[in-house]
């Protein structure tokens, strides 16, 4: 400790604070879009200190502010949405801009804690920092609805030879395998040797296997042809009833079937009114598009529905053949707190909902959306997309459909951050994704997370491209979150021998 005088934590300089704030900043350059991976050993740094620190205060003050740090930067995008959706929520900007960064860094605060708390020796502090911080991440992108968005082993998300980690251990082991490495240097630092080789030799494997993946998956395309569809619509002009008609015409412009065409995609709420209220438009929509071949329209657009004597409405994803005719629909499972429903209206039931003038209600789980010959789409609207998919259900789909409106988010990190995320969502299953935004970027993502076409933020137009096949199952696919509830179970059991051993040490120094 002495060697870095400047950096000492006794004294009353708020340096030291500084100092933990600006590591978990420069630490989030790691994620997108800047995706400077090795900007993550910033946060090697906290972990040092943690080590060396007196009481449990300043261990909960070095997590809490290496998160903020890492919040605060990652996440200023998110208070632009209430800039987007009009004046009534300006007040509440310095509360998302500060207030969510602070929420979740106490995720991170508890974690050291507990690691200063229970952990006897370096060793005993840098497993139980292993096995805490991420089950804490687990813990954050699962209460209370979750909120899983730039968990720090998203720092693994680029370039496409390491991001196949997530293939073999899932979004939270991810999280796991990043601690392991950014510990690494704490401990080569304090001379741990074995801790040293072994964390070494668990990333080399674990590296080695991801490169081995993206190597030897052979990207392939399907004879099924998709177009999707970005229309570039300020939201504004999207939900202005008077450019209804001239939206669609603009819809139905970029959407103009080439012969080859199996899907047409429009982005979420493309069409911003009830079926029942214009069938007949959509009977024209379809024909013009199709031209009387088959062919099939997704788009996202609400729906309402009277369930027991109540009105309730729902964000969904429909798919109409090329008569107009309603083939199948997706209501919204996950939907964003406070944007689309109030989580707590019984308490603040002066708060509204952002995103809509309604609150909107949750859809029911369907495992089977929509069928094309021997292809089984699976519907993720918007938000979806950030959430680890759910196993249980996933082996029998071929194709990811992920409809949003990023314009929300204006031209920051958010629209990249979220077009990472369903990247996410193809690595770890295999599956390719079909990603559409109405302002935000679409793209064609194949089942190893490679972009084979793309349509960046703030462009208008339309993409060609043939579906891409799946790939085998992956490990996470196969065994889902067991991964890394069995590597946890590991490290709890490393601690237990380790403790063991160190007490036979003791009472053998006792007895001589």
């Amino acid at each position: 400790m002495s060697k870095i005088n400047i950096l000492k934590l006794e004294g009353s300089s708020l340096l030291k604070y500084y100092i933990f704030f600006i590591s978990g900043l420069f630490a989030s350059f790691s994620l997108p879009p800047i995706n400077l991976f090795p900007f993550i050993f910033f946060l090697s740094l906290p972990i040092f200190f943690l080590i060396k620190c007196r009481n449990w205060k300043e261990a909960s003050i070095i997590g809490f502010l290496s998160a903020f740090g890492w919040f605060v930067f990652s996440l200023y995008w998110l208070s632009n949405a209430l800039i987007v959706s009009g004046g009534m929520y300006l007040w509440i900007v310095p509360l998302v801009f500060f207030g969510l960064p602070a929420f979740l860094s106490l995720f991170w605060g508890v974690a050291f804690f507990l690691t200063f708390v229970l952990g006897k020796s370096v060793t005993e502090k840098l497993l139980f920092l292993i096995l805490l911080l991420p089950f804490f991440e687990w813990l954050r992108g699962t209460i209370f609805s979750g909120f899983p968005w730039n968990m720090i082993g998203f720092s693994l998300n680029n370039p496409l030879e390491i991001s196949q980690t997530i293939s073999i251990l899932g979004p939270f082991g991810q999280n796991t395998l990043i601690v392991v490495l950014i510990s690494i240097p704490v401990s080569l630092f304090l001379n741990k040797k074995i801790f040293t080789f072994f964390t070494l030799l668990f990333c080399f494997f674990i590296f080695s296997f991801s490169f081995y993946i993206h190597k030897t998956n052979e990207l392939k395309l399907t004879e099924n042809w998709v177009r999707i569809v970005q229309p570039n619509f300020s939201h504004t002009e999207k939900w202005d009833k008077n450019k209804f008609y001239e939206n669609l015409n603009e819809l139905m412009r970029l959407s103009e079937k080439k012969d080859i065409t199996n899907f047409v995609i429009w982005p979420e709420t493309a069409i911003v009114n009830f079926q029942e209220n214009i069938n007949q438009e959509l009977q024209i929509i379809t024909k013009s598009i199709f031209r009387g071949e088959e062919g099939f329209l997704i788009t996202g657009m609400p729906r309402k529905e009277y369930i027991e004597n109540k009105k309730h409405y729902f964000n969904s994803m429909y798919v109409f053949n090329n008569l107009g005719e309603v083939v199948s629909v997706y209501d919204k499972i996950k939907l964003v707190p406070f944007g689309e429903f109030n989580p707590f209206k019984n308490i603040l039931n002066f708060f509204g909902t952002i995103a809509s003038n309604q609150e909107f209600s949750k859809g029911k789980f369907t495992d089977s959306f929509f069928n094309f010959g021997d292809l089984n789409f699976l519907p993720l609207i918007c938000y979806e997309a950030i959430f680890p998919s759910k196993i249980k259900y996933l082996n029998h789909y071929d194709v990811i459909i992920n409809i949003t409106n990023d314009y929300w988010f204006g031209n920051t990190f958010g629209p990249h951050q979220h077009h990472s995320l369903a990247k996410q969502r193809a690595i770890e299953t295999g599956i390719p994704v079909l990603r559409v935004s109405n302002s935000g970027i679409s793209s064609i993502i194949g089942p190893n997370g490679k972009e084979l076409k793309k349509l960046d933020y703030d462009k208008k137009g339309f993409i060609d491209f043939q579906v891409p096949e799946k790939f085998e199952p992956t490990l996470y696919l196969m065994y889902g979150e067991k991964i890394y509830y069995y590597i946890s179970i590991i490290l709890i059991l490393l601690i237990i021998v380790l403790r063991s051993q160190v007490s036979k040490l003791n009472f053998i120094k006792e007895k001589k």
